[in-house]
């Protein structure tokens, strides 16, 4: 039998985890989701409480399973504090990195997930590249860049092999109903059988948005990947209309909507810049991957999985 590469996922049960997981092996990892609670799909997992300051559990993962591989998509940021918010995204990362500057034997390869909002401020048109200002606007901005210097600062030091991922807006099959298309979808499912009423923020924006089985795809080979750079923009690279966007998943429902948009009304974390759009030079020309799939399959997918 041929031994398998390990790959553990941080955050593996969650959105862009499941599709990590799932991509990892196809590409032939022994891919394992890491997180509190349990698999829900089956596949296989380790129950580990990543809400800690403490290595020594991740440490003990670490020796039982010999990954050659840690990917980071942990970290919630729904409904929390910037207290609270910082443990899940800053802490959780530091953790992670001494977990494995414990182990330099084993030589893992760390892939993180960072977000395109550590950016700031943005221009009004044009390509965002990673040479950007990095002086996010918000707490969540704010955090996931604070992780990504801790990420930066091991690489420097020599402890850790790695690489961070700048992701854009995913979308695809399992959106939390927290982001944009999540909570449009949401609606328009329980409406099914009458009109739905969508009540959101203005939908003025142009932003870029990402296959999530596309960035699933990003992660091995970017593991697999030797460039010096430390930080990656995943993206499409092409700014498309929200308001485009959510009237196409009203369209693929076939649910009568009224579409509402009030200054007032809450949204996810998001830039006051009307336009954001990544360059993806780096991520086609250091790792080889370029986003794939439309934006129009990603919410036929999400829709089909949501309402099946």
């Amino acid at each position: 039998m041929i031994k398998r590469d390990i790959a553990l996922v941080l955050g593996g049960t969650g959105f862009a985890g499941t599709h990590i997981v799932a991509s990892l092996r196809d590409s032939g990892y022994r891919a394992i989701s890491v997180s509190r609670g349990v698999s829900p799909n089956g596949t296989e997992h380790a129950s580990l409480d990543l809400g800690t300051d403490d290595p020594r559990p991740l440490t003990e993962l670490l020796r039982r399973y010999r990954p050659t591989l840690v990917v980071n998509a942990a970290g919630s940021y729904w409904d929390l504090d910037e207290r609270r918010m910082h443990r899940s995204l800053v802490t959780l990362t530091e953790t992670t990195l001494a977990a494995l500057a414990a182990r330099p034997d084993l030589r893992t390869r760390y892939v993180h997930l960072g977000s395109v909002l550590e950016y700031g401020p943005f221009p009004s048109s044009g390509q965002v590249d990673e040479s950007a200002p990095t002086e996010p606007e918000s707490p969540y901005g704010r955090m996931k860049l604070a992780a990504t210097m801790a990420v930066q600062a091991a690489i420097t030091r020599g402890a850790v092999d790695g690489v961070v991922l700048r992701v854009t807006n995913s979308i695809g099959p399992g959106q939390h109903p927290g982001t944009l298309i999540g909570k449009v979808g949401s609606i328009l499912a329980s409406h099914r059988a009458g009109r739905a009423r969508v009540e959101l923020s203005t939908l003025t924006a142009y932003r870029d948005f990402v296959d999530v089985r596309d960035l699933g795809d990003a992660v091995p080979v970017a593991a697999r990947s030797r460039t010096a750079r430390t930080v990656v923009n995943i993206g499409r690279g092409q700014a498309v209309s929200v308001r485009q966007l959510v009237n196409r998943l009203v369209t693929i429902s076939a649910v009568p909507a009224d579409i509402v948009e009030s200054a007032t009304a809450p949204s996810a974390p998001r830039p006051s810049a009307s336009w954001l759009e990544v360059a993806t030079d780096t991520a086609e020309q250091a790792l080889g991957w370029r986003a794939t799939r439309n934006l129009d399959q990603a919410l036929r997918d999400y829709w089909s999985a949501l309402t099946s």
